[in-house]
């Protein structure tokens, strides 16, 4: 399924991910954010922004913002709840997007890099990144911790939220991550996958680099702590231009 990503997606996401909401957007990037010096008014991209819960954090604390995501169902939740915030969502995909140096920052969160199979469609959002943004801008790239899933991989897991049970099955296969999940409830049963490239902190770090993003932080968790190969359970960058 090389191109889960289109349809994965949509309202059945939401459900799935319901725990990712604005309270935890709040509480990770609290801290994250206290490891760039930012300051009111510079513009941010916030890559991949789903819903919109970090762009809206992102704005709430004085940013100004613009949200790229490539599903039209998370684009239209995150308008739902645009309110009076003054955020610019587009539909993208994120190797296509075409930036050049508008951005104080960029962000890339909740594991939103390594959905395609070849390495250069990868590195090429990378390459996106270096130019959309400003002279000594900041990228801040959260993604898993390869080392840790290898260790800790739980195969199955099986939750219900109100009528709906979501069952979760997880492999890795060729050095990719791979989720199968089926949703089922009183009306229908629907299957989904999701597929993550798994790439080493050595490889990612080298990918950034030789993509003009020097990377100046590595931490291993959203509450700021340093990266720890065997036991952090992210793997997080924070990178200049």
């Amino acid at each position: 399924m090389e191109y889960w990503y289109k349809e994965h997606f949509n309202e059945d996401y939401l459900l799935i991910y319901k725990h990712r909401n604005d309270a935890r957007a709040q509480s990770e990037l609290k801290s994250l954010m206290s490891f760039i010096p930012y300051h009111k008014d510079q513009k941010i991209l916030d890559l991949c922004c789903g819903a919109g819960r970090h762009s809206r954090w992102f704005w709430e604390n004085g940013l100004k913002v613009t949200g790229v995501d490539l599903s039209s169902t998370l684009l239209n939740e995150a308008e739902k709840f645009q309110q009076s915030r003054d955020i610019h969502y587009i539909q993208s995909d994120m190797r296509n997007i075409d930036f050049d140096e508008e951005f104080d920052l960029v962000a890339n969160l909740f594991t939103s890099f390594g959905y395609f199979q070849k390495d250069i469609e990868n590195e090429q959002v990378l390459k996106n990144v270096y130019k959309a943004l400003k002279k000594d801008g900041y990228f801040l790239f959260d993604y898993l911790n390869p080392a840790f899933i290898k260790q800790n991989l739980i195969p199955f897991s099986k939750e219900v939220i109100e009528e709906t049970s979501i069952f979760q099955y997880r492999t890795i296969e060729n050095d990719t991550v791979v989720k199968k999940i089926r949703i089922e409830d009183h009306s229908s049963r629907r299957t989904y996958e999701e597929r993550v490239k798994l790439y080493s902190s050595e490889q990612l770090k080298w990918m950034l680099e030789k993509n003009g993003l020097k990377v100046i932080h590595t931490l291993g968790h959203y509450d700021g702590t340093p990266y720890d190969e065997n036991h952090s359970s992210r793997l997080i960058y924070i990178c200049q231009k």
